[in-house]
């Protein structure tokens, strides 16, 4: 499968989870997963990249053409596959097209836009792709608890839990991602 990473770029973050989203694309590259992405090499985004590496798989960076110039510094220029876009949407769309499943790992703003977007895609149908959180000491907890609440203020359907899953373990988001169908649910259990 080609597994999108979504994550921080950042280069302040603690390395608890630079070290575990390092290892969780070692062990998904040992299954035979290749990875899309932003094409950081910091953060989150380059602790996949070198764990995938590490792992014996490929992976595809997706940037705007302004990174050469702004942000040289914090692009993985050792991709076996790049891709340059014109906007940041551009290249949102590009790795949501390529992408079987997607993994949120811990992250910013970015971040969060990038989950909701493939979140509200598959809430209307437009892709069934399994949505997994790498949800590392607990760093969504609070996102899972403002989703909930949405649900309790009736602006969320209860369906749309089955939407995405967060996961402390890497073997039960791996059999996740690969074996999801949605418990065959489609787009109008969800409006």
């Amino acid at each position: 499968m080609q597994i999108c990473v979504f994550g921080a770029a950042s280069k302040t973050i603690d390395e608890k989870y630079i070290n575990a989203v390092e290892d969780m694309g070692e062990y998904l590259a040992k299954r035979g997963h290749n990875l899309i992405f932003g094409s950081g090499c910091t953060g989150c985004m380059g602790a996949a990249a070198r764990g995938f590496k590490k792992g014996g798989g490929k992976i595809h960076g997706v940037i705007p053409r302004f990174f050469k110039n702004d942000l040289s510094d914090f692009v993985n220029w050792n991709c076996d596959e790049m891709t340059y876009t014109e906007t940041m949407r551009e290249r949102k769309a590009i790795m949501e097209n390529l992408a079987d499943a997607f993994v949120i790992t811990p992250g910013g703003v970015g971040t969060y836009e990038e989950f909701f977007e493939i979140l509200t895609l598959k809430q209307l149908g437009r892709h069934r792709k399994p949505i997994a959180f790498f949800n590392v000491d607990g760093y969504y907890d609070k996102l899972e608890e403002l989703l909930e609440y949405s649900i309790e203020k009736n602006f969320v359907k209860p369906e749309c839990r089955v939407l995405y899953k967060l996961f402390t373990d890497v073997d039960e988001m791996v059999s996740y991602l690969e074996n999801d169908d949605m418990n065959g649910m489609g787009v109008h259990d969800f409006k």
